[in-house]
């Protein structure tokens, strides 16, 4: 933070010289060469600190153990698509029991991961409050027809 610092006050200083020296020249053909001098001069102090982006080592993802990066990047990912699959397969839930008035108090998605990196839905399990009980059949048959996976229903009791 104080390099930048640094060249904030530089800058500025040599831009208070740069306007002294426009002010200064004449309005002829040398003062147009020291305006063009100043103005090259203001332009190098300004990007200066680019020139120091050379020493600014590269970061390199090859230090890093290729099973150890590549292992953390599936996990992460594998996690995310979980959580956007089980929303989507929740939300799909909801809107599906809505037509025949019943909501839900839970879903809960049990997927897995085969050896090639997929996931599957191995089952979904819908938990109803007391109110919906009655409609559960109705709902586990309506579920495993729309999403074609093993559908269980618990009743929870509050």
């Amino acid at each position: 933070m104080n390099a930048v610092t640094g060249w904030a006050a530089a800058l500025c200083t040599a831009a208070v010289g740069c306007t002294a020296l426009h002010m200064l020249a004449p309005k002829g053909g040398l003062g147009k060469l020291l305006r063009l001098l100043t103005a090259a001069f203001f332009l190098c102090c300004m990007v200066s600190p680019l020139l120091e982006l050379k020493n600014i080592t590269p970061l390199s993802l090859d230090t890093l153990p290729a099973e150890v990066s590549a292992e953390a990047l599936q996990e992460r990912v594998n996690a995310q698509f979980e959580r956007q699959v089980t929303a989507a397969l929740e939300q799909v839930a909801r809107q599906t029991l809505e037509n025949y008035s019943l909501e839900p108090a839970k879903v809960a998605i049990k997927m897995d991961t085969d050896e090639n990196g997929g996931i599957y839905i191995t089952k979904i399990i819908l938990y109803l409050d007391k109110q919906n009980a009655g409609g559960a059949i109705a709902a586990k048959q309506v579920m495993e027809q729309r999403l074609g996976v093993e559908v269980d229903v618990a009743v929870l009791e509050e």
